[in-house]
């Protein structure tokens, strides 16, 4: 059943509208290029990222700023200064998450695999140490025993069937992906 069902002009649609891109962009990554529209669509995404470290790094300065006028020795100050800690740590993140990004961007450059993708869910608990842990569910494509991550919307849309997945080489971010049939 879902070889048929990916066949249908209708599964083409959902999935093109849940990775976000059209029959202009697939051409072209066929082609191994990210189109215009696909690198202003990640460059929101980093440009996302900077204005979130740019508050993040204002909220540490101003943390550190308010833990020493309140005085570390004290608990208060001691637990602002961990906070400051907190927003840094996401500067961080922000940051080694966007300069691999930045490099696919400027590259251009799109990689393919083809093969049968088979959904999978990755669940990690967190647990706090003040009250009961908490789960982060990831959702990935695996193809020939190559895991790529997919926005929930993607995941949802996906049957599992052979496709080939159009993505960029350093962080192997899916930006489309075309069912294939037996001819293809």
């Amino acid at each position: 059943m879902p070889a048929e069902y990916v066949d249908l002009p209708v599964y083409h649609e959902e999935l093109a509208r849940a990775l976000g891109f059209t029959s202009a962009d697939l051409v072209e990554n066929r082609a191994g290029r990210l189109t215009g529209y696909q690198r202003a669509f990640q460059f929101r995404l980093i440009s996302r990222a900077i204005a979130i470290s740019l508050v993040c790094l204002l909220l540490a300065a101003g943390s550190v700023v308010l833990a020493f006028a309140i005085g570390i020795s004290f608990g208060l100050g001691g637990r602002i200064l961990l906070l400051a800690a907190i927003f840094a740590f996401v500067v961080g993140l922000m940051a080694w998450t966007s300069f691999p990004l930045w490099r696919d961007l400027n590259s251009g450059l799109v990689s393919s695999i083809e093969g049968f993708v088979q959904p999978a869910e990755k669940e990690t608990h967190i647990s706090m140490s003040y009250g009961p842990g908490m789960g982060i569910l990831s959702f990935y494509w695996i193809v020939d025993d190559q895991r790529f991550a997919a926005p929930g919307k993607a995941y949802g849309v996906l049957t599992p069937a052979r496709h080939r997945l159009y993505f960029m080489p350093l962080t192997r971010r899916v930006v489309a992906a075309e069912p294939l049939s037996g001819g293809q």
